[in-house]
């Protein structure tokens, strides 16, 4: 091989990675806007008013909810990897070869990140171990 070919290898394989970043989220996008509309939304973000709610209850409904994006992220990973590469085979370009292609960590994170039913359980949950943290820190004063 000679470096004009080189350089265009590297260029397919920097389109691809584009490519696999764009359908991630547009993947990510969609799936975060339904799953914060009709997926787990009434079930575990509109209940966080009683203050009641343990610090154990409020961390296991974010770990369902993180469980919940992560299969979304699987499933979507597997859907976006049989989605065909326009360029794949030119000049001896492998679209498999490119990890971003088998590996669905980039899904997940977006997912997480743009999820603001999982940004509201964990702000509140924040605020719940704060007020925990606060009224320790003031009955060890007081003593």
């Amino acid at each position: 091989m000679n470096l004009g070919d080189d350089i265009k290898l590297i260029g397919i394989r920097l389109l691809a990675i584009m490519y696999i970043a764009i359908l991630y989220v547009m993947f990510g996008i969609y799936m975060t806007i339904l799953l914060d509309e009709y997926g787990y939304h009434d079930i575990f973000v509109n209940n966080d008013d009683d203050p009641q709610d343990s610090v154990f209850h409020m961390v296991w409904e974010l770990g369902v909810m993180v469980g919940i994006i992560a299969c979304i992220a699987f499933i979507g990973r597997n859907l976006i990897q049989i989605i065909p590469f326009p360029f794949d085979g030119a000049f001896g370009f492998n679209y498999e070869s490119v990890r971003e292609v088998t590996s669905g960590a980039i899904l997940f994170v977006f997912m997480i990140t743009f999820s603001a039913s999982v940004q509201q359980k964990v702000v509140k949950l924040q605020s719940k171990l704060n007020l925990i943290k606060t009224k320790k820190y003031k009955s060890v004063q007081h003593v």
